[in-house]
């Protein structure tokens, strides 16, 4: 899986490399929580059944979400909403939006996504909640969980998503996945 981090934003500087590996993270993550739960749903009960599931997903998630590359395209208010206008028809900034893109004829296999993430926003929100990196975090890894085909129509999903989607911080967190988010800011002699 390719990932491909695409600034279209100038006012901030977010780590692109750091941003690109957590986005493997979570889609792993999202894969992993897909596919147990798809197959725990039909063998529930079973000590032994979850085990060889948790051992055996990692070698099924290729079959099972085979995306070819993902891009995540960091904006801002300006940048978001008129993806948000065009494609969903809200008249507003959002801070993610996501897309499943069918594999183009003659090209490589697999599933393409896109992740538009709000910068600004993240920044923003951040300030207000105490910490931007989480926040910038928490929209990557929302944008990750949709694109495994997590909906948050209803407030048991939204609630359920967001559940998910802390706990995979907290794994990166703990992996030592979450520092560096920012990039250091040079100065002008730097």
């Amino acid at each position: 899986m390719k990932i491909f981090v695409h600034n279209r934003q100038t006012r901030h500087r977010p780590n692109v490399r750091k941003l690109a590996t957590l986005a493997r993270f979570f889609l792993l993550q999202a894969a992993r929580s897909e596919v147990e739960s798809r197959r725990l749903g039909t063998l529930q009960g079973s000590h032994a059944v979850c085990f060889a599931l948790r051992n055996s997903t990692a070698r099924r998630l290729k079959s099972e979400y085979p995306w070819a590359e993902v891009s995540v395209v960091l904006t801002d208010d300006a940048g978001i909403a008129p993806v948000n206008r065009i494609f969903l028809d809200h008249a507003r900034a959002t801070d993610v939006i996501t897309f499943t893109l069918a594999p183009m004829p003659g090209g490589a296999a697999g599933t393409c996504g896109e992740i538009h993430l709000n910068v600004e926003r993240a920044l923003e929100e951040g300030a207000r909640r105490g910490n931007a990196a989480d926040e910038l975090a928490l929209y990557l890894a929302h944008g990750c969980d949709h694109l495994t085909g997590a909906n948050d129509r209803t407030v048991m999903e939204q609630r359920r998503m967001r559940r998910r989607e802390l706990h995979w911080i907290q794994r990166a967190r703990q992996d030592g996945l979450m520092a560096g988010l920012w990039a250091a800011r040079k100065d002008r002699y730097g």
